[in-house]
């Protein structure tokens, strides 16, 4: 059966919020949210700085698993420091032989194995004097858990962000107009960047009425 992580509504081209959860030499779990984009149905790309434990992992092992979820407490343990174990279960035995850890309440998840990994050093990256890891992974192996699953996207909620803002830009103060000029502004960078066809359409649209507004929209 071919895989298709359409099925979990990852599109080839998009970039999603995800969570990677990785084990090191000794079995010991770890987790850390990442940006994720899609490459084909079943492959999926990551940049990742070296430096921490998720990217030793996947050197070491060779494969990870992917969570979709939407859990703010999931992103936030995972962000400061990595999720308990009491939230996570293991897979059965990889082709590897490893047990993987994967997050218990995740609405899907998929098991990816290393199928090309570059690091290079960049000078004129935001990290400086780190390397660099460009990963393809191929995946393996997808377990969907909620049939109502929906990967995560920065650009849908920097457009409803912008859109509240919006709502309200015309009743505030000047001062709190230029907050929210300036928010538009980064929204409209992440929507660029990340979103799709119909989220760049909208916050084109968004632009070019608080252009007839009168409002400026360039950083000063």
């Amino acid at each position: 059966m071919e895989i298709d992580l359409s099925e979990i509504g990852m599109h080839k081209g998009q970039q999603y919020e995800i969570i990677i959860t990785s084990i090191d030499k000794e079995g010991n779990s770890n987790a850390a949210p990442f940006g994720l984009r899609v490459l084909e149905n079943d492959e999926i790309f990551l940049r990742i700085f070296d430096g921490g434990m998720t990217i030793q992992n996947i050197k070491d092992k060779r494969e990870f698993i992917v969570n979709v979820t939407d859990d703010p407490l999931m992103f936030t343990l995972s962000s400061i420091d990595t999720i308990p174990e009491k939230h996570l279960s293991k897979t059965s035995k990889t082709k590897s032989n490893n047990e993987l850890p994967f997050l218990t309440n995740a609405d899907a998840y998929f098991i990816c194995e290393v199928k090309e990994l570059k690091s290079i050093y960049r000078e004129n990256d935001p990290i400086k004097d780190t390397g660099i890891n460009f990963i393809k992974g191929k995946v393996v192996e997808l377990n969907i858990k909620n049939k109502c699953v929906k990967p995560l996207n920065r650009a849908i909620h920097a457009l409803i962000e912008s859109l509240v803002n919006y709502s309200r830009i015309n009743i505030v103060d000047d001062e709190t107009q230029h907050e929210f000029l300036n928010r538009f502004l980064e929204s409209e960078r992440i929507v660029k960047r990340v979103g799709n066809s119909e989220e760049k359409e909208a916050i084109q649209i968004l632009r070019e009425d608080l252009l007839s507004q009168g409002f400026e929209l360039e950083k000063k």
